[in-house]
């Protein structure tokens, strides 16, 4: 575990970088390969912010929220919808395994514990179970990395006395404080005293407050397609989000990472 070098609080961080889209053919002009470097840069250059700052006790990961383009041999979405792409579904699902397992391999030189939470998204619902479910597998020896994974359009973590809800975010955003609060995690909503939904699907950051929930949309580090340049979705600052949670006094620090 890389150990930081003055004292420091410890604190537990949030890893986010949502939207991926790695098979998406973008205007940039970007390949497989150097959307995986973006993806690696990204990571290590949160991490090394956070840790210069922070002792790391425990790192959260969300994967998927659209890590995959596509969810199927015909290149479309879950619901069906075509998409211009660099690569097949395949060879989409063996270069995003190798991605992920170099990254929770180094959230893993970071922190004692790593937790990787399944969020699925509305382009990639069932391939992105599968993965989960193959890094599962092949971490399964490492007690000290463990797994959300079941098919659930939400997920909870505690983080201290923070609350923390993900869902995708392809719904009326603002409803899923409520989802949270009357669910089956309802006992944990209500004895935390902070509390946070996170999503993803827009590809630009926003943050917003509703009833004391603070609502975070994550950015996106994927480029432009067609579609969204068509539809005037342009312009979004790619970025990856590092949180950091003090167990008592709850969210302290946010670092971002730009391409």
């Amino acid at each position: 575990v890389v150990k930081s070098t003055i004292n420091t609080e410890t604190i537990d961080l949030e890893i986010s970088i949502a939207d991926f889209h790695l098979a998406k053919k973008t205007l940039e002009g970007e390949n497989i390969q150097t959307k995986k470097e973006q993806f690696l840069h990204v990571l290590v250059d949160l991490l090394s912010k956070a840790k210069a700052s922070f002792d790391i006790r425990t790192i959260v990961f969300p994967i998927s929220n659209d890590f995959f383009h596509t969810d199927n041999y015909q290149n479309q979405t879950t619901n069906g919808t075509p998409q211009d792409v660099l690569t097949g579904y395949d060879n989409e699902y063996e270069e995003g395994f190798d991605l992920l397992v170099t990254a929770i391999s180094i959230l893993k030189a970071y922190s004692d514990n790593v937790e990787v939470i399944l969020v699925q998204g509305n382009h990639d619902r069932t391939k992105s179970f599968y993965l989960a479910h193959a890094l599962d597998v092949y971490f399964t020896n490492n007690i000290n990395i463990t797994f959300q994974r079941e098919h659930s359009t939400t997920k909870v973590v505690l983080l201290g006395n923070t609350f923390i809800g993900y869902h995708h975010g392809n719904c009326k955003i603002e409803d899923l404080p409520l989802v949270f609060a009357t669910g089956n995690n309802s006992e944990a909503f209500g004895c935390s005293k902070y509390r946070e939904v996170h999503t993803g699907d827009k590809h630009h950051y926003m943050a917003k407050e509703v009833k004391g929930v603070r609502i975070q949309q994550m950015p996106s580090l994927s480029g432009t397609d067609r579609w969204h340049l068509d539809n005037n979705y342009v312009n979004n600052i790619r970025a990856g989000i590092a949180t950091v949670y003090h167990p008592i006094k709850g969210r302290i620090a946010e670092f971002e990472s730009r391409i």
